[in-house]
């Protein structure tokens, strides 16, 4: 790892030489006398010019920059609020859902674990096995090299997305505990990857954006399934159309919008308990709603964080009544949180109309 040395620190262990050439002393106080005058005079020079900096009247190019004067500044034309500088920030983080999955970047390492396979008297694809195996006689992981320099690919809607990189060993452990087959179900581990975009280049082998992870958890649809009507009660007809309504499956991760999507769909449980309120009123009288559409917007609040307003809009089976909520994720660092609750609220356009 390369050592840092600090802008403008000279080299270590300089020494003078060991003989000087004989200097006139009284060109040398000369010299200074001007140099001190000449100081001086900058001096004056630069206190006046700040004075008549200060005097000046403040020009429209001087001025803070406004909310209008972003929002033109903006390339897409729907966004319709700017996020102050907040924005080129945020694209460097991920908050990512796939499938993990390793690659070996050479054979020699490809080799290896086919000879810890045959050793432990495992299948060659049994990843998890391998790779966490620990030796009962001295509690040591003798293939865990392996681990450390496997490519670990995350792979969104059967599509090669991201290389990850593991944090520490904390996380190494579990990119390996993400590779344990399900029981009892044919349905793919899901991991949720949470990290920043490495920005020293793609890997040269695969091709990809790396991505340094300072997170992952993993589960399947099921399990996602069991713990949901476990904590809320609902049921998997109501999580099925909350997850279709965040875009789940065509969610890369990365943009502010899709980072708060996945986030509102594994860590606030809050959209579920609400989905399942409205499609199963308190009463046989009560109109039966369902999640139609999900909106998301910057909002407009003036803030120097970034602040996605996502709109939920529901509608009656059974006529034309709608009914609308609100709530607003801050995604300004690379970890999220709801900024505003889940509520009823009635749009602008309606009250107006």
């Amino acid at each position: 790892m390369a050592q840092h040395t600090d802008v403008g620190a000279g080299p270590s262990g300089c020494t003078l030489p060991e003989s000087t050439p004989e200097v006139d002393t009284v060109d040398m106080v000369d010299q200074a006398t001007q140099v001190v005058q000449a100081d001086l005079a900058g001096h004056h020079s630069l206190r006046e010019q700040a004075s008549n900096k200060q005097a000046a009247p403040v020009t429209a190019e001087q001025k803070p920059l406004q909310r209008a004067s972003i929002e033109h500044a903006l390339p897409a034309k729907d966004v319709d609020v700017a996020q102050l500088s907040f924005n080129n920030l945020t694209d460097n983080y991920i908050y990512a859902v796939g499938v993990l999955k390793p690659v070996f970047p050479n054979q020699g390492l490809q080799q290896a674990f086919y000879r810890a396979a045959r050793t432990l008297k495992v299948s060659e694809y049994d990843y998890y096995l391998v790779l966490s195996f620990i030796d009962p006689a001295n509690g040591v992981r003798p293939y865990f090299y392996i681990a450390e320099q496997i490519k670990w690919v995350l792979s969104i809607h059967d599509i090669d997305s991201y290389i990850l990189l593991p944090r520490s060993k904390q996380e190494l452990m579990c990119f390996i505990k993400a590779l344990k087959p399900t029981e009892n179900s044919l349905l793919s581990v899901l991991s949720t990857a949470i990290g920043v975009i490495d920005n020293s280049g793609l890997s040269q082998e695969l091709n990809l954006p790396k991505v340094i992870c300072n997170n992952l958890f993993s589960q399947t649809l099921d399990s996602l399934h069991e713990k949901l009507k476990a904590e809320t009660g609902v049921t998997t007809s109501v999580i099925q159309d909350v997850l279709q309504g965040l875009e789940y499956q065509p969610n890369n991760g990365r943009g502010n919008f899709s980072r708060a999507k996945n986030y509102l769909a594994y860590r606030y449980p809050d959209i579920y308990l609400t989905t399942h309120a409205l499609k199963n009123g308190p009463s046989a009288n009560d109109l039966s709603y369902f999640l139609n559409d999900v909106k998301a917007s910057y909002s407009d609040l003036a803030s120097p964080h970034v602040i996605v307003d996502l709109v939920l809009t529901y509608k009656s089976k059974s006529s034309r009544r709608e009914k609308y909520y609100h709530c607003s994720v801050d995604v300004t660092h690379q970890f999220p949180f709801v900024n505003a609750p889940l509520q009823a609220f009635m749009p602008l356009t309606l009250m107006t109309g």
